[in-house]
């Protein structure tokens, strides 16, 4: 199939089924909201008992789960940028905003204005610089990716995109007027202090633990683990050497992980500690998510099991990949020749 043609609409499955699968129900996301509440306060009082009264040296371990599991509220709040939390506009946002993105940081005007330019555009050259610096670089034989690496880590990524963010291109369109942009700033940052002041208050106060286990956690291991997860899921076409010009050939490139149809060889284990990192909330069944993202997270794999067949008849490249580290890892160095022959 020629990859700038490629739409849920070129494949041959029920569309009726679909449409159902479209249905939004309202009480699961705030159920799947609380257990992540509920799980990552124990993770994270976990952690500070275990580094207080075992080793120091299990500081790492802790903040990287930490950060699986703010990743996981950054994939709530991807649900609420689709507005697919709630039937209830103001409900949805609600959700968006003061439950999950000022938890982690996270500016959600910005966050949902980026997102619906990143599906609209994936992959190509006038995709946000937000998503497209996590797959910049692709091989991992590239040093510059290393310093890609340890600029997430050092935090420098965060701050970067919490900057952007923070200027919402959509108010500097209807409204140019530097007061009003600063209101909005303002305001984001008063929302975000009372709810970062909420979350110190869980940690007694204890500045060390919060600025460690919490402020370090969202903004160096969780970027450095968004950038496995950016470069898995939307980084094949640069691993082929495959210069994308349409978002038909975005959507074409992109991969889904985790799945039956690929595995890894203790894939029970392996799958849980991916889940737990990257993978939450159905996230890894992201080439469904683009081709229909008016689907909620939880009827995407019921999605997946209608469409696998035909996509994996239909599609030339490695769609489904055992996982996210595998899928970052792998090089596949196509020479143009043979990828002419492959898609046309």
């Amino acid at each position: 199939m020629n990859p700038k043609e490629y739409s849920r609409t070129s494949l041959n499955f029920d569309v009726i089924e679909m449409r159902k699968l479209e249905k939004i129900d309202d009480l699961i996301p705030f159920k799947d909201l609380f257990i992540l509440y509920f799980f990552t306060i124990f993770i994270v009082f976990l952690g500070i008992y275990l580094t207080l009264e075992i080793s120091w040296l299990l500081y790492p371990l802790v903040i990287f789960f930490i950060a699986g599991r703010q990743g996981a509220f950054l994939q709530l709040i991807h649900e609420a940028s689709h507005n697919l939390i709630n039937q209830n506009y103001k409900v949805n946002n609600f959700f968006g905003s003061w439950l999950t993105s000022l938890i982690v940081g996270v500016n959600f005007e910005g966050y949902t204005s980026g997102h619906k330019s990143h599906h609209s555009l994936v992959s190509t050259p006038e995709e946000p610089q937000a998503d497209s610096e996590k797959y910049v670089v692709v091989n991992f034989k590239d040093p510059k990716i290393y310093l890609l690496f340890l600029k997430d880590l050092l935090g420098i990524t965060a701050l970067k995109i919490f900057l952007d963010y923070g200027n919402n291109k959509s108010d500097k369109k209807f409204n140019s007027k530097a007061n009003f942009i600063s209101y909005k700033k303002i305001l984001f940052l008063f929302k975000l202090s009372i709810v970062q002041l909420l979350i110190l208050v869980l940690f007694k106060f204890n500045i060390f633990h919060y600025i460690l286990f919490w402020l370090y956690s969202a903004m160096g291991p969780h970027m450095f683990l968004m950038r496995i997860r950016g470069i898995a899921e939307h980084g094949l076409s640069k691993q082929m050497s495959y210069i994308v010009t349409r978002p038909a050939e975005g959507i074409y490139f992109t991969r889904s992980f985790l799945t039956k149809v690929n595995t890894y060889k203790y894939s029970k284990i392996l799958n849980v500690i991916e889940k737990l990192l990257i993978g939450s909330f159905y996230v890894h069944y992201h080439h469904e998510h683009h081709l229909n993202s008016r689907i909620p997270y939880y009827n995407l794999k019921k999605f997946h099991k209608i469409i696998k067949n035909e996509i994996i008849n239909r599609v030339a490249v490695p769609i489904y990949e055992k996982g996210y580290f595998s899928a970052a890892l792998k090089t596949v160095l196509v020479p143009e020749n043979e990828l002419t022959h492959k898609f046309y």
